[in-house]
């Protein structure tokens, strides 16, 4: 399944499901928001699908991606974490920190998650001296996640899409010192339309 949230004058905006070869798209019946979906995944997801597959039978009209928002406009949380231990290692040679600790647990910190760009959307940023930088990135949007869950974690998944996640690399250094998280370094990340494996 592919989705795609198009403007209604709402923060949110409205869902809708977009064909296999991104051409067409169709009103979500099942659900007026990803959101709204997420929240009720387990009972949605066959609808869902049903309406995904009619879709790709025929029907719709044409999909505009540049008129897509991001497919969440805003989201309960936005987590940014590293599995590699080189990104690590890269972040404190290039701000000049002492190397960290290893605990066994990835680097994470919690991103801005009010709202987020739409894929085609243009980045403003306050200036190229403050070290522009971006990380294209994998992002998982999971439904609603038990405390603790760890092996079955993939149960928990529902959509993927791709993240730029922008930093600006000036401004890491001062706020990683202080030991509190990334607020003044992190920007708005743009979300490309998701998809289910």
């Amino acid at each position: 399944m592919r989705f795609a949230t198009l403007p209604n004058g709402t923060p949110d905006g409205r869902l809708h499901l977009v064909s296999r070869d991104n051409s067409r798209c169709t009103p979500c019946k099942t659900a007026t928001t990803l959101q709204e979906a997420l929240d009720a995944w387990d009972c949605l997801q066959d609808d869902l699908q049903r309406e995904y597959d009619a879709l790709n039978a025929g029907g719709g009209v044409p999909f505009d991606g540049a008129k897509a928002l991001a497919p969440l406009p805003r989201a309960w949380q936005w987590l940014d974490g590293s599995v590699y231990e080189s990104h690590s290692q890269l972040l404190q040679a290039v701000f000049g920190l002492e190397p960290l600790e290893k605990t066994g647990r990835p680097l994470m910190y919690q991103g801005l998650s009010d709202r987020f760009q739409a894929p085609r959307d243009v980045t403003k940023l306050p200036s190229e001296d403050d070290g522009i930088d971006f990380e294209g990135e994998f992002g998982v949007i999971s439904k609603a996640t038990p405390m603790g869950t760890k092996d079955s974690a993939k149960d928990h998944i529902a959509l993927v899409v791709q993240i730029n996640d922008w930093s600006l690399r000036k401004l890491g250094p001062i706020e990683m010192k202080t030991g509190f998280g990334w607020i003044q370094p992190k920007r708005v990340c743009s979300m490309a339309l998701p998809r289910r494996l």
